[in-house]
């Protein structure tokens, strides 16, 4: 895997440095509602990384991503409902029910591959929505989850879209830094590697099922903590959230951003959910817009448009 943001010509560094950069002017060029969305962009696209690591290091397809990264959010406005909206403890429940349900789902489906795989995790992440649309004393059935306290951090209420930007920002950046060292790592490396040639690592003794439940419970941590500031973006959170549509929703992301990228999450969080907020307004065949888009990257890039210069390079070689 080729180091996060380097290039030809251009180091590594330089692309954290100009990353740092674009999030810190953000601020300056959005207003409320604006900083909101970006920060809405930010979380999915941290869930969606979570995703990449299961589908681009792993050759892992999971359609039960969705609802780890909405059970999540449950899990921290639940607990938020009754200790309040205190951030460290908010995450803490995110990571956690993250790890959890999505190691649960690793180990039910370490056997399995392929076709089979992808339906267990289907399977695996309606059986979460059942549950959360059923138990309406607790999850609010269809109706979901309002009103739950705002997060607060050291006595400062982080209510403003611009507190809820930072810390959907530095999430993001944190993120970033765990994926890519995860897949820089001996073991992110023995996964690949088990991915490409099964035959070959299974001779030199590697035990995948290991290493699988491994990067299950690292995806579900992301998606986890995710899902735990979610609803507080928009002092929401339904059953939709869990449902296998939103599964769905991210894997159509991974796949316009890039995948294998970890950075193309963002980059498809971002074109899915501008056509959804903003094109959605002058049409309501905005879906189509996406399957559109969606078609054209896997015809023409399929590397995601994450590495759009890259494959514009390529071709120009060729």
């Amino acid at each position: 895997m080729r180091p996060l943001f380097a290039s030809q010509g251009r180091p590594a560094w330089l692309g954290w440095f100009l990353l740092c950069l674009g999030l810190a002017a953000l601020p300056w060029l959005l207003g409320s509602f604006g900083l909101r969305f970006a920060a809405e962009v930010l979380l999915v696209g941290v869930a969606v990384l979570g995703l990449d690591l299961l589908v681009g290091l792993g050759g892992m397809a999971s359609l039960g991503h969705g609802a780890v990264f909405g059970a999540a959010g449950y899990a921290a406005a639940l607990l938020s409902a009754q200790v309040g909206g205190n951030l460290p403890l908010v995450l803490a429940a995110g990571v956690v029910a993250g790890a959890l349900l999505s190691g649960l789902m690793g180990w039910a489906a370490r056997r399995t591959g392929g076709l089979f795989f992808l339906v267990l995790t289907l399977i695996f992440g309606q059986m979460i929505w059942e549950v959360v649309f059923r138990w309406r004393a607790v999850t609010g059935g269809a109706d979901g989850l309002r009103g739950f306290p705002r997060l607060s951090l050291g006595g400062w209420t982080l209510d403003t879209p611009l507190s809820l930007y930072v810390v959907a920002a530095v999430l993001a950046l944190v993120a970033l830094v765990l994926a890519r060292s995860f897949a820089r790592a001996p073991l992110g490396q023995a996964l690949t590697a088990w991915r490409d040639q099964p035959e070959r690592m299974r001779a030199l003794g590697f035990d995948a099922r290991r290493i699988q439940i491994r990067v299950f419970l690292l995806a579900g941590a992301l998606a986890g903590a995710a899902g735990a500031l979610y609803p507080f973006v928009n002092q929401y959170i339904g059953p939709n959230a869990v449902h296998w549509s939103m599964s769905a929703t991210l894997m159509v992301m991974l796949v316009i951003g890039g995948v294998g990228t970890l950075h193309g999450g963002f980059v498809g969080a971002m074109i899915y959910l501008v056509i959804q907020t903003y094109i959605s307004s002058y049409t309501e065949r905005w879906q189509l817009i996406v399957g559109l888009i969606f078609v054209l990257t896997v015809i023409f890039l399929p590397h995601g448009v994450a590495r759009l210069a890259q494959s514009v390079r390529c071709r120009r070689q060729a």
